[in-house]
């Protein structure tokens, strides 16, 4: 029963390890990307493009309702997250964003007229963006996502984390099995318990 456990476990470790691969690599990457701003290639705020397109749409599409903001994406021809939507006497207001695009939309509801501001960043800034893309909004808490494919990227972070307390409880089994041939093991085990614990619960203390 121990054998067959064992030889699951490593299976598992390695078929696991094989999906979120890159979903890591893409955190790492982003991540350092945040830390390290000031890296001549991360800086994806001075190279991002801008630009702005008007277009008009038939006033008795613009109903306080919400199936408004998906006719004014369809003409456009845009798709993504949609926030910030505004609704006042003399302006509709709302922003649509994705990974690495970022776009502000006013539209006159008096004469249908609007203006798309699009701010689109490069690859490193895609990948900036896909670290915290999660449609949360923290000025309004109870908000949800409302685009799919943000639906689907939160699902996925979510199993790449479950996956990976899997590979480390995982990678802990193997290494116990063999600990006597790996001695470093504990230190290294002891140390990231230490530095992980301070942040976590002494910090707090002092």
């Amino acid at each position: 029963m121990l054998k067959k456990f064992l030889t699951l476990n490593r299976k598992l470790h390695i078929l696991f390890g094989l999906f979120i691969l890159l979903f890591i690599w893409l955190f790492f990457l982003s991540g350092l990307i945040i830390h390290h701003s000031e890296w001549k290639f991360a800086s994806f705020w001075e190279q991002r493009t801008e630009k702005k397109t008007a277009f008009i749409i038939a006033i008795g599409y613009l109903h306080d309702d919400p199936d408004m903001v998906y006719r004014v994406e369809a003409l456009l021809k845009i798709v993504g997250e949609v926030s910030n939507l505004e609704v006042k006497d003399g302006s509709i207001d709302f922003r649509v964003h994705s990974p690495g695009i970022e776009r502000e939309i006013h539209i006159d509801p008096h004469n249908g007229q609007g203006v798309m501001k699009e701010m689109k960043y490069n690859f490193w800034g895609k990948l900036r963006t896909l670290h915290t893309f999660n449609g949360m909004n923290k000025n309004i808490p109870s908000m949800t996502p409302n685009w799919f494919v943000t639906k689907l990227w939160r699902i996925i972070m979510d199993v790449t984390a479950i996956l990976l307390i899997i590979l480390c409880i995982g990678s802990w089994i193997m290494w116990y099995k063999v600990r006597k041939d790996y001695k470093w093991g504990y230190v290294l085990f002891g140390l990231g318990l230490a530095i992980s614990g301070y942040y976590m619960f002494v910090l707090d203390l002092l």
